[in-house]
């Protein structure tokens, strides 16, 4: 086939990784892990000092399914992919994991490492703001016939992001960004799931 996304390359690029909430000036969080961040190569990590911060109430909206989706040929393929990316900023910002573990294939690391990144905010209390996602699909690939697997590259741009913590200071901010990636989506027992996000073979 060719087009598949390679097990083990560097696949957390597309958006925000929550590796190390609660940075220190060094970039390493309590425990010694780094921050890793995101949205693309040219996204920034900026640590901020902590500052008190009003909180607003917020309403935070979950995407739309579209109805796209109900297609199992290659339009229902980028629908549901462009679905699950933009799913991202709402998972972290509510802690509602329920449709992003539904569609998370169980071997997807990059949809395991996102999961884990919002049961962290949830746990430690601090509140996630921003992060949307805008995706704009570059090529649809045949279907791979042995798997069932659509290898879609897409153009993921994500807008910046704050988290702060219970009384309000800034723990960490993240620039936004853009990257282009190669994602993998298969219908299984009659819904999409999401195999995996990666870098494009070759670049």
């Amino acid at each position: 086939m060719g087009h598949r996304v390679r097990r083990g390359a560097a696949v957390l690029g597309a958006l925000i990784l929550l590796g190390g909430v609660g940075c220190s000036p060094d970039g390493r969080g309590p425990d010694g892990s780094r921050f890793d961040g995101g949205a693309g190569a040219d996204a920034e990590v900026t640590d901020s000092p902590s500052e008190p911060s009003p909180t607003p109430s917020r309403v935070v909206v979950k995407p739309e399914r579209p109805a796209a989706m109900d297609d199992d040929g290659p339009a229902g393929a980028e629908a549901a992919a462009t679905y699950f990316l933009q799913l991202d900023s709402y998972t972290q910002a509510t802690g509602d994991t329920a449709e992003w573990e539904a569609m998370s294939h169980s071997t997807c690391d990059y949809c395991a490492d996102l999961l884990a990144q919002a049961r962290r905010v949830q746990h430690e209390g601090y509140t996630w703001e921003g992060g949307e996602v805008s995706v704009r699909v570059l090529h649809t690939y045949a279907q791979d016939a042995a798997t069932g697997i659509w290898p879609i590259d897409v153009e993921i741009t994500q807008a910046p992001a704050t988290v702060t913590d219970a009384n309000g200071s800034i723990v960490t901010v993240i620039d936004s960004g853009q990257g282009d990636r190669r994602v993998e989506v298969a219908r299984r027992d009659g819904r999409w799931v999401f195999f995996e996000a990666g870098n494009i073979p070759g670049r």
